[in-house]
């Protein structure tokens, strides 16, 4: 095997052995986009939890704009009252009249996990010389194949092969 045949090989699996890691396990590989993945999904669901309570309160704020009658319940819940009305108030009830429009707390996107680019590179590189070492080693070892029939006249290979 020639020197630049080696070299080719090594390269071409130090590149495979990169090319699979970074596709896997790199900032943009299978790994990382299934975890964005995953967050979108939740920040989506969220959008829409958050829309819906935003929808709601839209349309009280436009029932409270225009319905007298909104107006007035709203007027009384916070302790109003319409001129010749009594107030009778009854003392250790729990008052549930307070409104709290919980959105839960705030979702951040974090970083996906995956392996760093010099990473991928390295694990290249170490492909490149462990293959190219194994590949070395392989030619400079017992040669087991025996050239047969073969002759060979003033630098010309000639095969003797049987006649059919």
């Amino acid at each position: 095997m020639t020197k630049m045949f080696r070299l080719l090989v090594a390269a071409l699996f130090g590149t495979l052995i990169y090319v699979l890691v970074s596709f896997t396990c790199g900032t943009d590989g299978i790994w990382a986009t299934g975890q964005l993945r995953e967050q979108k999904r939740i920040l989506s669901a969220r959008a829409d939890e958050i829309q819906k309570i935003n929808d709601s309160l839209a349309l009280e704020y436009t029932a409270l704009e225009k319905d007298p009658d909104v107006i007035a319940g709203f007027a009384r819940k916070m302790g109003y009252v319409r001129d010749g009305e009594k107030v009778v108030k009854i003392n250790g009830l729990i008052s549930m009249d307070e409104y709290h429009f919980e959105t839960g707390t705030p979702i951040k996107s974090i970083e996906p996990y995956s392996l760093p680019e010099w990473f991928c590179k390295v694990a290249g590189l170490l492909m490149f010389f462990v293959a190219y070492l194994y590949l070395m080693v392989k030619d400079f070892g017992p040669k087991s194949s025996v050239k047969k029939n073969k002759i060979k006249i003033k630098g010309i290979p000639v095969y003797d092969l049987p006649q059919v």
